[in-house]
């Protein structure tokens, strides 16, 4: 994979040489990397949403994100890969381990990638008014959407505004879920 992307000339980067070197990524590969992409982001947004409304304390959104990374990316990898192997049943070939081990390394480098602002503060304000997880996962949804948009050559909007939706329905009802909660457990 490196190899193809490191004959990328960035000067002359355009949707074509974008798509074709994308096609040159092996399906499988391709399939982990998108799929764990698409799962992380949006897992842990909703994660994010719930959590934030029910604690103060950054230990907690720490230890729920790194175990999300670890045990949502080891399940849905060894579940690609069951999925693999019953689709096609006389395949020996390779292709479920590679897309296992992209969607892992993929899906939690992605769901670890949220933890990033407590690097630099403590305080939970954008995750609890929502700012960081809404804004990280769109730019990260549109980046997804723009690449597969380009190597299936169609509007990035077709992808884009589906994952605006189901972005806003998973943070509307899981932050509505934290508050609740959070209002029971006080009383």
């Amino acid at each position: 994979m490196t190899n193809h992307l490191k004959n990328l000339n960035l000067k002359n980067l355009n949707k074509e040489t974008l798509s074709k070197a994308l096609h040159k990524i092996p399906e499988s590969i391709r399939q982990g990397v998108f799929f764990g992409l698409n799962s992380g982001v949006i897992t842990t947004t909703g994660l994010l949403a719930g959590i934030a409304q029910t604690t103060t304390n950054p230990a907690f959104i720490t230890i729920s994100i790194l175990s999300l990374a670890l045990s949502d990316s080891v399940s849905e990898a060894f579940g690609l890969f069951l999925s693999k192997k019953a689709e096609k049943i006389d395949d020996d070939g390779n292709a479920p381990t590679e897309a296992s081990a992209a969607l892992f390394l993929v899906k939690a480098i992605i769901v670890l990638s949220f933890l990033l602002p407590l690097l630099f503060t403590k305080s939970l304000k954008i995750f609890k008014n929502l700012l960081w997880p809404i804004g990280w996962s769109l730019f990260l949804l549109f980046i997804l959407d723009f690449f597969l948009a380009t190597i299936r050559k169609e509007n990035v909007n077709d992808y884009f505004l589906p994952h605006i939706v189901i972005v806003l329905f998973v943070v509307i009802t899981t932050k509505i879920f934290g508050i609740l909660i959070n209002k029971v457990q006080k009383s």
